[in-house]
């Protein structure tokens, strides 16, 4: 039997980008893959201010189940595979900041520039003076050509520079501030004649100013666009939507100025007869990593740290993105980029160690363990060990949430302050105000915990979304001896016909975020005959894409009329009037699943209902039991129930079995069911009392429905409604039977 082997990679040596970095202090890191399979190479990346020792840890399989929640128990029983010391420090910084860059040497100094701009926010005062760069070429101090740029107080502004050392005499500004403007679409431009240069805000003069004899041409340095720099390094980096951003080799007359405001961003300026374009970018990019010039002169734009594609330009309508809109016949949607000064997806830390996963390694959770020279506390990173082929007959595959971990796992901590570029999640925003579309896996995950996990809302529950329901799962299985295979959201996106070699699929945890090919295998293979229990809730409410290659998940949320108003404004994802924005790189549509005409109720029978989080015990609730004489409930062993028809009332999460976030019957909230509900039973509810449920429409005290479905199409259902399922599925009698039961009625066999 091979063992686990980690060893120091064999790289050359690290060289950081040159870009502004911002520090990262303290021991942090990510591996890549989150889920890697026997055979195959995991990467850890750290960054680690002293000498450390890194090791990789299987967790146990019997403490989690332990009623009387033991940590320091649950710690102690995992396994060392393997380990080793890295004697020094190997500390890394982060480079956010999104922009673009042409390779090559610039064009010389354009005699005009043109551009449409929805500025979101004003540079910070730095010594009294800053500014952000819509697009130029300058290198503070000593290369300074050209620039159109925003300074600390919102006025749009122009160098037209030699080239040579930065002279502030070179700058233009305007007399208009964009501040009261943030969110609007403003179109800019400046014309140069000789040694006067004109600056336009929406058509009009607003200053006059001087640009510098004889520039170089050529120049050195790079055009860059969002972004200029400093010493090489860059910076100035832009918080906003471009669109339409135009160099012409000659100057505008005011007419010309006119013609372009009015005309919204929606023709080149070559459309109006001018044959001197040097570079025209118009920024209707839905997908990819540059942006095209259709001047005709190939200088298109290579895109840094996952600038937002897709956004409408400056002509579009705030009407559009309904249900039925298509974006590929709207001639007045145009496009835009979004730049972002702390965007990133990916941290690009050279790998501190690589691991070999043996070919006979259980699939299962496991662990990278770091600690830092004389420190007590270590870093625990989880990754799993998929196995998408059973080794056995009769298997179950256990779906890992990895997407929901992403989603989730970088929201700022109560009492501290999140690390530019290291903020992103789908629960924030960026310093923009914008909301994050775009949230890389190659980057830490600190709230993603494989052991027990307090906040201040759950303090007196122990309750972890993240990670600690699959342990549960995992290690309930185990116990009971059942064959299964773990596999992630990325392993099912990738390859949904692997359901096909399992008996059944079991979901659990918070597995909100799926793709198209997630939430289409599932049927398939349900409509093929195929079993699914869904241990868990808000199971497939948001759609998501997978970038395998960017290792990033993609959604844009939504908001409707009278919902989530539990949501403070910050936070709230895209309004109507917004929805324009809500078309992902795939060319498709995002939003939740039953906006776009897939509700997960259609595929598993519930819909979300809401979720109650108030950190004590009484936000849980035990489930009720409606059809005590059904088969599940019988055969081949008795559900015990307690004498007011209680099941479900012991858990290692809170009070009882139904809590956190809870799924229930369409009815519920509202809907109609999408597909027949014949051959669906009502096995049990929870009721809360007068507990309020946040984001609901249902009653107060409405809590989890757990159902029993023959599907009309194929398949079977049995959704248990709870995120809360797996905290009871480890200490509770009638839960355990239950589960028995239903693994029973879907050919699931025990080990004798």
């Amino acid at each position: 039997m091979d063992a686990w082997e980690l060893k120091k990679p064999l790289v050359s040596a690290y060289e950081p980008p040159a870009h502004r970095p911002v520090r990262v202090c303290g021991l942090d890191g990510y591996v890549d893959p989150l889920g890697v399979r026997p055979g195959e190479v995991l990467s850890v990346h750290l960054s680690a201010p002293a000498a450390h020792r890194i090791s990789i840890k299987r967790l146990g399989l019997k403490a989690v189940l332990n009623e009387a929640v033991d940590d320091l128990a649950d710690r102690a029983e995992a396994t060392t595979l393997c380990g080793f010391t890295r004697p020094s420090a190997a500390r890394h910084d982060v480079y956010p900041g999104s922009y673009a860059y042409l390779d090559g040497a610039g064009v010389g100094r354009p005699s005009a520039i043109s551009a449409w701009v929805r500025l979101w926010r004003v540079p910070s005062i730095v010594d009294g003076w800053s500014w952000v760069a819509l697009v130029g070429q300058l290198d503070f101090p000593d290369h300074c050509h050209w620039a159109m740029a925003v300074d600390e107080a919102g006025r749009p502004c122009c160098y037209m520079g030699s080239g040579g050392f930065h002279d502030r005499a070179w700058w233009t500004f305007a007399e208009t501030t964009l501040t009261p403007r943030l969110g609007q679409w403003v179109h800019v431009a400046c014309s140069v004649d000789e040694s006067s240069v004109r600056l336009y805000v929406d058509g009009r003069l607003s200053a006059t100013g001087s640009a510098a004899a004889a520039p170089t041409p050529g120049g050195i340095g790079r055009i860059r666009i969002g972004a200029a720099a400093e010493g090489g390094i860059v910076d100035h980096l832009l918080d906003a939507d471009l669109s339409a951003v135009a160099l012409l080799a000659q100057s505008l007359d005011p007419g010309e100025v006119r013609g372009l405001a009015e005309d919204r961003g929606l023709s080149s300026p070559a459309a109006s007869g001018r044959d001197d374009v040097e570079a025209y970018w118009p920024m209707r990019e839905t997908s990819g990593e540059r942006i095209v010039d259709a001047s005709g002169h190939g200088r298109h734009a290579a895109i840094v740290n996952g600038a937002t594609l897709g956004i409408p330009g400056p002509s579009a309508s705030t009407a559009i993105g309904r249900p039925g809109y298509d974006p590929g016949r709207d001639p007045l949607r145009g496009g835009s980029v979004r730049f972002a000064c702390d965007d990133l997806i990916d941290c690009a830390w050279p790998p501190a160690a690589e691991v070999k996963v043996p070919v006979e390694a259980d699939s299962g959770t496991y662990c990278v363990y770091v600690t830092l020279a004389g420190a007590a506390e270590a870093l625990e990173i989880p990754f799993v060990v998929v196995r998408p082929t059973p080794r056995r007959g009769g298997s179950v595959a256990v779906l890992f949430a990895t997407f929901t971990w992403a989603a989730y796992a970088r929201c700022p901590l109560v009492d501290g302050l999140p690390i530019p570029g290291l903020g992103s999640s789908f629960y924030t925003r960026n310093i923009s105000g914008r909301l994050y579309f775009h949230v890389g896996l190659r980057m830490p995950l600190p709230h993603a915990k494989p052991f027990v996990h307090l906040t201040h809302l759950r303090a007196m529950t122990v309750h972890q979304h993240l990670v600690r329901p699959e342990r549960l799962a995992e290690a309930w299985l185990a116990r009971e001896g059942y064959a299964y295979e773990c596999i992630t959201d990325a392993e099912l996106d990738a390859e949904p016909e692997l359901l096909d070699r399992f008996s059944a699929l079991m979901i659990v945890g918070h597995g909100e975020y799926w793709t198209q090919a997630m939430r289409d295998g599932v049927e398939r293979y349900l409509d093929r005959g195929g079993a699914v229990l869904n241990l868990g809730a808000n199971t497939a409410y948001w759609r998501v894409t997978h970038d395998p290659v960017t290792s990033s998940i993609e959604a844009r949320k939504t908001i409707h009329a009278g919902e989530d108003e539990w949501l403070p404004p910050e936070n709230a994802w895209l309004a109507p009037e917004e929805w324009g924005e809500r078309w992902h790189t795939d060319g498709r549509p995002g939003g939740t699943w039953s906006l776009l005409g897939q509700p997960p109720n259609q595929l598993l029978g519930l819909e979300t209902v809401g979720y109650i989080d108030s950190g004590d015990p009484t936000a849980f609730a035990p489930f009720t039991v409606r059809a005590p004489d059904h088969f599940l409930m019988r055969e081949p062993e008795r559900v015990p129930v307690d004498g007011e028809g209680l099941v479900g009332t012991r858990s290692v999460n809170g009070g009882a079995v139904s809590g956190y976030e809870m799924d229930g019957l369409p009815e519920a909230v509202g809907m109609t069911p999408s597909l027949s509900t014949d051959g669906l039973t009502l096995l049990a509810r929870a009721e809360h009392g007068q507990r309020h449920i946040g984001h609901s429409m249902v009653k107060e005290g409405y809590g989890a429905d757990v159902i029993y479905w023959d599907r009309p199409g194929g398949g079977r259902v049995f959704n248990a409604g709870s995120i809360g399922y797996t905290g009871s599925l480890a200490v509770d009698p009638g839960i355990q039977a239950l589960t028995r039961n239903v693994l029973h009625r879907f050919g699931i066999a025990r080990a004798s």
